[in-house]
């Protein structure tokens, strides 16, 4: 693993071959953010995905270092906080959403980069309206207040929108390709708005996979009522695949920020089995952002976390070694009676275990991996608000 492997050499030749020796400009950044997703965690899908000896995608990243996570209110930061944080380089309350701790607007990098002329684009496999998405394309004191979010994110005229909350965008009363009824009391149907401005509107796998990005220069895709359910259909791959595909299309570049946002909600279930899948989702998902840079070198890629949850660690026996009899096949078992999941298959080798000491978040500092023009700047420990500074300026960025 290279987490740790320029912490304290931000001169290393490796970190500057990350970035052709210097601080080029970037043309485009690709932002992938594993919500709820500390050093352990990557361990752990390691482990699960491709063993001890092996690395998962964004494990190979040339530039490693770690982003200090709290917020104004404290050690532990929610996603909105770590979010704004992210997007705007602004340390804010938890729940605010693009908002300084008094609650003004800041503008994020997704509207500085579009106000250069660049095409932007969010992708999750949460609600669209959800603390993370919104924290780049939004502005709100309350991160719960999904309808206002929705219609700020569909104000902000983002090129691609890909993820979960049909609801959100639809009003009381009507149903879109999911079950669930709208919830929108402005009677609004921000789907057929979008259509109208554009916009090609998408609600499974089959329509994405259709969708020609010679053709298509706006594309909203909502592919659940709220959150999409495993096995996500589209995945995160995917998803990610043609925004890029879409947003690489403009000459002045792009700006795309893409969430794994399940890892979080599987790790506040302590469900180990759901945390493992997911990391293994998200890092296909880097992959695809990888290949991308791979042709395009002017693309400064960054792979990181909002925050860490659950407390999650690792160990090669269980606590309790009636908990191996008890599980009858069923990995959650265990969790349920000792607060460990277990045992699961590492790659080409024994058994490992997962425990956890909560279903909260932690204030875990989490990993940061970057490749591309300005990645050298990455390398250290320093605060989450840095990582929105590196792409600001590597992308050539007004600071005001």
């Amino acid at each position: 693993m290279a987490l740790l492997m320029l912490l304290a050499c931000g001169d290393n030749k490796e970190a500057d071959d990350a970035d052709g020796g210097g601080n080029q400009s970037a043309k485009s950044v690709i932002l992938l953010i594993g919500d709820g997703m500390g050093p352990a965690h990557m361990t752990a899908g390691r482990l699960y995905a491709v063993g001890r000896e092996g690395s998962l995608a964004m494990e190979g990243l040339p530039v490693s270092g770690l982003a200090r996570t709290w917020s104004t209110e404290g050690l532990v930061a929610d996603s909105a906080a770590a979010a704004t944080a992210l997007a705007t380089g602004v340390k804010t309350y938890n729940k605010g959403i693009g908002v300084d701790p008094d609650g003004a607007p800041v503008d994020s990098i997704l509207e500085k980069a579009q106000a250069a002329g660049k095409s932007v684009g969010l992708v999750t496999n949460v609600t669209l309206a959800h603390a993370t998405p919104a924290g780049f394309g939004a502005h709100n004191k309350n991160r719960d207040d999904y309808l206002g979010i929705a219609l700020d994110m569909f104000n902000h005229n983002i090129d691609v929108l890909l993820g979960g909350g049909e609801n959100h965008f639809l009003p009381v009363g009507t149903t879109g390709c999911y079950p669930a009824a709208g919830l929108r009391t402005d009677g609004r149907n921000l789907i057929e708005e979008a259509v109208a401005k554009g916009y090609k509107s998408v609600c499974n796998e089959a329509d994405l996979t259709a969708v020609d990005p010679a053709t298509t220069d706006k594309l909203l895709g909502t592919f659940a009522d709220e959150y999409m359910t495993r096995p996500y259909a589209p995945s995160l791959a995917e998803m990610t695949g043609k925004a890029i595909d879409i947003l690489s299309k403009n000459g002045e570049g792009f700006f795309l920020m893409v969430e794994g946002g399940q890892i979080d909600q599987a790790a506040h279930a302590n469900d180990a089995l759901g945390t493992l899948d997911d990391i293994v989702s998200f890092d296909q998902a880097v992959q695809v952002a990888l290949a991308y840079q791979n042709e395009h070198p002017d693309t400064l890629v960054i792979v990181t976390a909002d925050h860490a949850t659950g407390g999650l660690t690792i160990e090669d026996v269980p606590l309790d070694g009636a908990c191996t009899e008890r599980r009858q096949g069923d990995p959650r078992e265990c969790n349920t009676l000792f607060h460990e999941d277990g045992p699961f298959a590492e790659a080409g080798g024994a058994n490992f275990w997962i425990d956890w000491s909560t279903f909260a978040h932690t204030a875990d500092d989490v990993p940061v991996m970057a490749i591309g023009p300005g990645a050298s700047n990455l390398a250290g420990i320093f605060e989450n608000t840095h990582i929105f500074e590196v792409m600001r300026d590597a992308l050539g960025l007004p600071s005001s």
